[in-house]
């Protein structure tokens, strides 16, 4: 159902299209490594997962590296807020735009993070994350 939420690995989801879609909106606490995959099954039905919540991952003192899908449109801005140990971001999507995601998706994070990214988007991106060091 719309607006229902259900957890798969410990991560929680929530559906935005019926039977289609659903938002990252909570990763599984004191993870090092945090995936948000392409796509998520639960109870018989796949979805593709094509958003992050807003603190989807915040005040995380233990995540190292994120994966974000290849599914994912939007990530929210304070997405990951405050993940000091953050430093990898590889962000297999090439459907984000400057409208649906932007550097304050990753606030108080590691100096040292570097985000990979797509080939083919890797101009686009290093203009949505202005100031990161994209590869």
């Amino acid at each position: 159902k719309l607006g229902s939420k259900f957890t798969v690995s410990g991560n929680v989801y929530k559906v935005t299209k019926e039977n289609k879609e659903v938002c990252f909106i909570k990763a599984k606490k004191k993870a090092k490594t945090v995936i948000i995959p392409a796509t998520v099954t639960n109870k018989g039905v796949t979805y593709k997962v094509t958003s992050i919540a807003a603190k989807a991952v915040k005040n995380n003192k233990k995540v190292k590296s994120v994966v974000i899908g290849a599914n994912v449109k939007s990530i929210s801005n304070n997405a990951f807020i405050k993940c000091p140990a953050l430093k990898k971001v590889n962000i297999k999507s090439t459907l984000l735009t400057k409208k649906t995601a932007s550097k304050k998706a990753l606030k108080s994070v590691n100096k040292k993070l570097t985000v990979k990214v797509p080939k083919k988007v890797k101009k686009e991106y290093k203009k949505i994350f202005k100031g990161l060091k994209i590869k």
